[in-house]
């Protein structure tokens, strides 16, 4: 009898701290409390482990690919293969700044021996390309090359750095659980600097500085030491 009694009182301690623990909030709609409590059960019940953050941004290396075909012995672009094009650069969003590859059957020879016919297809799909406003190149690597491509196509590769942003998202726990924020620290500053790169490839190595001129810079502190520094111009910013 005295065992019941005593599994009865730690059932109703139980309940009383339960209870405490998913005390309603009078601003919360019921819905709301539903899913506060299941969180507090899940807190207070099972054992609270810190997910941190990952502060660091990464760059991945995406491969668009395209096909543009030819009628046989032609080696004017049609309105499929000009609609193949156009796809490809909504698709991939290429850089301004960025060489679209070219590639044909065969390409891992020499350019010098393509026959007149290959070499005109090629110059078609340059010129449509610069009429977009891009530029392009032949393929010099198997990466940047269309594989098994037939003889009346061409193959487009816009090779794209992308930026895969960080997760800063971290579930927070109620008291008397206090999560680890120190190593989150970073992780908003890391994502806006994923967002706002112009260059995603910058994220993996820094562009090569360009030579300084060191003489110019070095007229323009003795002017100022010999007091024949260019006096600021003034304006009117009144309206």
């Amino acid at each position: 009898m005295l065992s019941h009694k005593k599994s009865g009182f730690t059932a109703l301690f139980c309940l009383a701290l339960a209870t405490a623990g998913c005390a309603g909030d009078p601003d919360r709609d019921p819905g709301a409390q539903k899913v506060a409590d299941a969180i507090n059960s899940v807190f207070y019940n099972g054992k609270w482990q810190q997910v941190p953050a990952t502060p660091e941004n990464q760059a991945e290396t995406i491969i668009f690919e395209q096909r543009v075909s030819f009628d046989d012995s032609a080696a004017v672009l049609d309105r499929r293969a000009r609609r193949a094009i156009v796809r490809l650069l909504e698709e991939a969003a290429p850089n301004p700044n960025s060489l679209i590859s070219l590639s044909v059957a065969g390409s891992g020879s020499a350019p010098a021996t393509y026959d007149r016919l290959t070499l005109q297809r090629l110059e078609a799909v340059r010129l449509a390309l610069s009429d977009l406003g891009y530029q392009s190149t032949l393929a010099n690597t198997a990466e940047a090359r269309v594989g098994a491509l037939a003889d009346d196509e061409v193959g487009l590769t816009v090779t794209k750095v992308m930026a895969i942003l960080p997760d800063c998202n971290q579930p927070q726990p109620l008291e008397p659980d206090r999560p680890d924020f120190t190593r989150g620290f970073g992780c908003a500053n890391a994502y806006n600097l994923g967002v706002m790169v112009a260059d995603p490839a910058d994220l993996e190595r820094g562009r090569t500085l360009e030579p300084a001129d060191a003489e110019r810079h070095s007229e323009s502190i003795l002017r100022y030491r010999v007091g024949k520094e260019d006096e600021l111009q003034e304006e009117d910013t009144g309206s």
